[in-house]
């Protein structure tokens, strides 16, 4: 991801908010949920969870563009880490190593149907910043003598990543200005890094690779008079 890429995305994220904003109805979307991690993401990592704040600007009667953030987290399963790695010379882990997000992604909402239970479709695309800290204890036995020494951990990743997000919800009024928001996603996160197991060094492995999670998310959208 190079710095023209950035730039480009920041410029139209500015323009379509700067354009749109001032539209009658614009709203505020807030919504909180679980996040369970699927395809190999699962392997470590138990069901997550995550809120999201941003805004809907209205650009027909049917579709909007909508602008996100929010803050995600997912925690590390021990005991598979144990299940998965343990071995004659690897014994005894206690690791940590939370995975956490924070999301930054324009998109649209698209209405399926003008009834009052309103069903749609959705679309994201941006960024995501994370970090990782790796903690714990291991121990290891030296394969030449036996002796076994317990190993410290302390590792911190992080970084800027690009997400796409694919969904479909519902929405039903409340009151004159409040809907009540369901969602269901499925997201990727591109090249993105998470701990995977241990490696020959005996450091733990973060794997570059495309995680996958779903979103399960309720939530109300607030439109402004």
């Amino acid at each position: 991801m190079n710095k023209t890429t950035i730039l480009l995305f920041l410029a139209l994220l500015f323009i379509s908010v700067f354009s749109l904003a001032q539209r009658k109805e614009t709203g505020l979307d807030i919504k909180v949920g679980i996040q369970p991690p699927v395809f190999n993401f699962d392997d470590l990592y138990n069901t997550g969870y995550g809120f999201y704040f941003g805004g809907l600007f209205p650009f027909s009667k049917d579709l909007q563009f909508t602008l996100y953030t929010g803050y995600l987290s997912w925690g590390f399963d021990n005991e598979a880490l144990i299940r998965k790695f343990t071995n004659q010379y690897y014994t005894n882990f206690n690791i940590e190593a939370p995975m956490n997000l924070v999301p930054l992604t324009v998109g649209i909402k698209y209405y399926v149907a003008e009834t009052k239970i309103k069903p749609y479709l959705s679309a994201d695309f941006g960024f995501f910043y994370y970090w990782q800290n790796t903690t714990g204890t291991y121990t290891w036995r030296n394969p030449a003598g036996g002796e076994e020494t317990n190993i410290p951990v302390n590792q911190t990743d992080s970084g800027f990543r690009t997400m796409l997000g694919l969904g479909a919800g519902i929405v039903t009024p409340i009151s004159k200005i409040i809907d009540l928001d369901f969602q269901i996603k499925l997201n990727a996160l591109y090249n993105a890094q998470a701990t995977s197991g241990i490696g020959g060094s005996g450091e733990f492995n973060g794997s570059s690779s495309t995680l996958y999670y779903m979103a399960f998310m309720i939530g109300i959208n607030y439109y402004l008079e």
